[in-house]
């Protein structure tokens, strides 16, 4: 598919208003995105085509093969207007707390489940474009438990949490690139699986002394020392701001998360957390991340 990965285009409220007003306009901006080049026949790579405006599908002069802008994309055979899918992707994106089903639901007009749906497609848009990025260079790793005001122990003892392996890049004066990793057990095999499915081999990669740490020595120069709570902001300082805006992003839009669901919230919040550079032109880009992602049914998000 010949999406084109580069050429983002700025846009703020004001723009995307009147910019996207009609079903047409979304249209075409999505063809232009999937095929900025022309159109391109998805079975026989031929180049040119019939089109039946009132079906909208693209038949290949070539092969005959029937294609629609949406297929085999996250909007795969939707029922939803693109004009509300195109809102939609926007309000995400934009809004740094997050956009609720709930809230969603009241914007577009659409009933609670669909909406529901729209915003659990969207997050894996996201997670599939982030997991083209490995992490590398400087790493704070550090685990961290989400889950509701429970009786019982705390912290690594806590079997009524969720548990989650957060890393991120150390630039100095900022943050890099983050990842977020829920996991059934915190040992070794897990922390090992998780490090080299997200960060380069040979990267530098900073913990404290938990024991289940040293196991990233096999592939990466680990450093693991003792972290008191006042050395925190020195030894550890991006990891725990990034755990504490990721409780706080969850606690303030969505008011708990099932642990079933956890991994696509912290999807979303990384996801935006490593554009947050580039906000403004975060809309197009979960767009096109949207050309390159299958659909998710609701079967698949409730099984």
């Amino acid at each position: 598919m010949g999406v084109n990965m580069n050429a983002y285009t700025e846009i703020d409220f004001f723009r995307f208003q009147e910019r996207f007003q009609m079903e047409e306009q979304c249209f075409e901006y999505l063809k232009k995105l999937r095929w900025p080049n022309g159109f391109i026949c998805p079975k026989c790579g031929h180049n040119k085509a019939y089109f039946t405006a009132k079906r909208k599908l693209f038949q290949c002069e070539n092969c005959r093969h029937q294609t629609s802008v949406t297929a085999q994309t996250l909007f795969h055979r939707t029922r939803v207007p693109l004009r509300k899918w195109f809102w939609a992707i926007y309000l995400v994106g934009s809004d740094k707390r997050g956009c609720s089903a709930k809230r969603l639901e009241t914007m577009l007009d659409v009933n609670y489940v669909t909406a529901w749906l729209m915003v659990h497609k969207i997050r894996k848009a996201m997670e599939d474009r982030d997991t083209r990025y490995m992490l590398g260079h400087f790493i704070e790793m550090d685990e961290a438990f989400f889950g509701g005001p429970f009786s019982g122990k705390r912290g690594r003892g806590a079997g009524n949490k969720s548990k989650v392996i957060v890393a991120v890049e150390n630039r100095g004066t900022s943050a890099g690139y983050a990842k977020m990793t829920v996991v059934d057990v915190l040992d070794a095999d897990s922390i090992r699986t998780v490090a080299t499915k997200t960060i380069r081999n040979q990267s530098t990669i900073r913990t404290d002394d938990y024991p289940a740490y040293t196991v990233l020595g096999e592939h990466f120069q680990h450093q693991g020392e003792t972290v008191k709570p006042h050395e925190v902001k020195e030894k550890l300082p991006w990891v725990h701001i990034l755990i504490g805006n990721a409780k706080t992003f969850i606690r303030g839009t969505y008011h708990g998360v099932s642990h079933k669901h956890l991994q696509r919230y912290l999807n979303e919040f990384c996801y935006r957390f490593n554009r947050r550079l580039n906000e403004s032109e975060i809309f197009d880009r979960i767009l096109v991340a949207s050309l390159s992602t299958r659909t998710l049914t609701f079967a698949e998000l409730t099984q």
